[in-house]
């Protein structure tokens, strides 16, 4: 590792055994993962505030670079792809109405000159052959490619993922949640080579809320974003200034992210040095194709290090009053179940699950619950307070959380989906950050929350053959229709994005491919009475021909079938939506009746049981975590853009095999002129 410095003294973790039992600045005695928690603070972006000057053309330039970063105090610095060379990149702050031009710049050079190559190695860990799962082996901290290996004296050396080595990095950036025409919106193909640069406008016509950008490039979103390409935008208005949220210091911004590290070669079993460098160590499995042949593929990578604003399990100090996170979930693949454990007095055997009573009688405590006041697209009604929050991949969240009674605590942010307290090697570790709260009373404590946030909130219903959008009545929508598919023969192991077509009655069945699904319209008609609804894939891939297109100002509502495989953050880009119906089948009890990969839903799938949509799922949202066995009905409008636009799965690696598909919004007059049209509408 690298020599101790000023900022980095030398530490145990210089050279640290597996086994080690060294103590921390926390009361954790045992990194069992191989480095400490709460070394580091929290670390909170550079704002880069764009001010209303009247100047349509001022333009702020934005770089992609090879930067430094230290990932924890006890790694050495490493490189790292980030805007503006700092991970995350820096916070932009504008104001509704406010056009923000932003030169998106390329500047991804070695230093020699040379366009740069990844700062990290992907690696493949082959199915296991011994009793320990693949994806067990591939979350253990450390491994390195075997490149790094020459003598393959070590058992974690693992092969490079095929034509990595050599890539280098080609950028688009999206701004995700933004209302923005097509052309400024990151389409995956525009990319720019290192040395280039895209201006991009963004009208900012929208309501205050938490967006992110991040790259999107074709087919390797997942690395650019894992070495580092990714950053707030916030959009402030007049309605969220009037409320008195607390704001500077009390607004903390939190990118959760995971990730794995790099280790040398060891010179005696046991023995584990970290080099500081990321590695991305992805979990081989053998798939079969659609011609039968065994194929390798891989498992969407995640690591067993959480990191917030790029730095692993970080701490943060706080005062005894209420404050604002704004957390975003940009892990590649994993979801999260966020609750605040009070640790003051924790006493947690190792290994504890982070969520239940184990035999040892160790019990989490929970503190008082979060307040969520906002979600993706803006502000809620009023706030919904939460003792759990589930945040998939790409989602953000708005939330208040009271450290007014907690002073002189200890406090961690922990994810609570499948984890572990001081989880072990294979494990995923519950805690993400920790808060260490004050003991002197902020002159503010006695803000409390507004009961009404936003007075423009709407909801949406579909009412019979109309919608219901607060007390206005739309009279004309589309219906579109996808289906995610799970993991089979036809995405050679990944799973499927179908975007569908609805037979119509005379239309013969296909012998494959055909979901059949009862109209949940026909809910109070006797068995015999209702109908069936036939659908077949018209796309499956993100390069077959274009199918949807909106008239601009058109209202649309997308029919998502889950029929099984893993939950999947659904995105769809230039607008915002609202959840208006959420049914649920049973999977595993339709058995025979319900997928069959050979071909499709062997039987009719029934109306699904209705499933509550809580006050926070009823806010505005552009990605929504989408379960096995859910079909979910989301509404929006098409106003304010046009062009050409993505919708996808942001579970990245699925992003980057077969999961996204483009669609088109275009002025209504030309409409007429183009032979396109949608799958329906009533």
């Amino acid at each position: 590792m690298s020599a101790p410095t000023a900022d980095r003294p030398a530490t145990e973790f210089d050279t640290v055994s597996a086994d080690a039992t060294a103590t921390s600045d926390s009361t954790e005695t045992a990194p069992r993962l191989g480095l400490r928690k709460f070394r580091d603070e929290l670390p909170l972006p550079k704002v880069i505030k764009i001010a209303d000057t009247g100047d349509e053309h001022r333009t702020v330039s934005m770089r992609a670079k090879v930067g430094r970063h230290r990932f924890h105090r006890d790694l050495p610095e490493t490189d790292v792809w980030a805007y503006e060379g700092q991970l995350p990149g820096p916070t932009i702050e504008v104001r509704r109405d406010t056009p923000a031009t932003i030169d998106w710049v390329n500047d991804l050079f070695d230093s020699d000159g040379d366009p740069a190559t990844l700062p990290y190695d992907v690696v493949r860990v082959p199915p296991s052959t011994t009793p320990t799962p693949t994806t067990r082996i591939a979350m253990t901290p450390g491994g390195r490619s075997v490149k790094l290996d020459p003598t393959g004296a070590a058992d974690d050396s693992y092969p490079a993922l095929a034509n990595t080595d050599d890539l280098t990095g080609a950028t688009v950036v999206h701004l995700h949640g933004a209302l923005t025409d097509g052309h400024n919106d990151g389409w995956s193909h525009n990319v720019t080579a290192p040395g280039g640069r895209t201006r991009v406008l963004y009208p900012n016509k929208q309501e205050s809320a938490t967006l992110w950008y991040h790259d999107h490039a074709m087919a390797v979103t997942r690395f650019n974003v894992y070495a580092g390409l990714a950053g707030f935008y916030l959009l402030r208005d007049a309605n969220e200034a009037s409320l008195k949220l607390p704001s500077g210091p009390y607004e903390l911004p939190l990118m959760i992210t995971d990730r794995n590290f790099e280790t040398r070669v060891p010179k005696q079993p046991g023995e584990q040095r970290f080099t500081g460098r990321p590695i991305y160590k992805q979990a081989g499995i053998v798939a079969v194709d659609s011609d039968g042949e065994a194929v390798d593929t891989e498992i969407p990578v995640s690591g067993p290090f959480t990191l917030v604003n790029g730095k692993v399990w970080p701490t943060k100090k706080v005062t005894p009053r209420w404050y604002r996170l704004r957390i975003l979930n940009a892990c590649s693949t994993r979801t999260l179940v966020l609750a605040v454990h009070n640790t003051t007095n924790e006493s947690a055997p190792p290994s504890s699950p982070a969520n239940n009573t184990d035999s040892a009688g160790f019990i989490p405590d929970r503190v008082t619950p979060m307040s969520v006041i906002g979600t993706d697209g803006g502000l809620l009604a009023a706030p919904a307070p939460v003792s759990t929050l589930e945040i998939g991949p790409a989602e953000r969240y708005d939330v208040l959380i009271d450290f007014r009674s907690l002073a002189g605590q200890t406090l961690e942010l922990r994810n609570e989906q499948g984890t572990f307290i001081n989880a072990g090697p294979g494990e995923a570790d519950a805690t993400i950050m920790q808060f260490v709260i004050g003991k002197s009373a902020a002159s503010d404590a006695d803000w409390e929350p507004p009961v009404e946030l936003n007075p423009d909130y709407r909801r949406y219903l579909h009412v019979g053959t109309d919608l219901q959008v607060g007390s206005q009545t739309i009279h004309s929508h589309e219906h579109f229709w996808v289906a995610l598919i799970p993991p089979g023969p036809g995405g050679k192991g990944h799973p499927e994005l179908w975007e569908l077509r609805q037979l119509g009655s005379t239309e013969p069945s296909p012998g494959h491919d055909l979901i059949k699904v009862i109209d949940p319209r026909d809910a109070t008609l006797p068995p015999a009475e209702r109908k069936v609804l036939r659908f077949v894939p018209v796309a499956k891939l993100f390069d077959d021909a274009n199918s949807i297109v909106f008239s601009e100002g058109s209202w649309a509502v997308w029919n998502i079938l889950h029929l099984g495989g893993p939950p999947h953050p659904f995105h769809i880009h230039m607008t915002q939506f609202q959840m208006i119906e959420r049914g649920q089948w049973d999977l595993a009890a339709l058995g025979e009746e319900g997928w069959n990969a050979d071909n499709g839903t062997t039987g009719v799938l029934p109306i699904p049981v209705d499933s509550a949509i809580d006050p926070v799922r009823q806010g505005m949202k552009d990605t929504y975590l989408i379960k096995p066995g859910e079909w979910v009905k989301l509404l929006g409008d098409f106003t304010g853009a046009t062009g050409s636009f993505m919708y996808h799965c942001h579970i990245l690696d699925h992003e980057d095999h077969t999961m996204m598909r483009p669609f088109v919004v275009l002025p209504k007059e030309l409409m007429a002129f183009h032979g396109a049209h949608g799958s329906g509408h009533h």
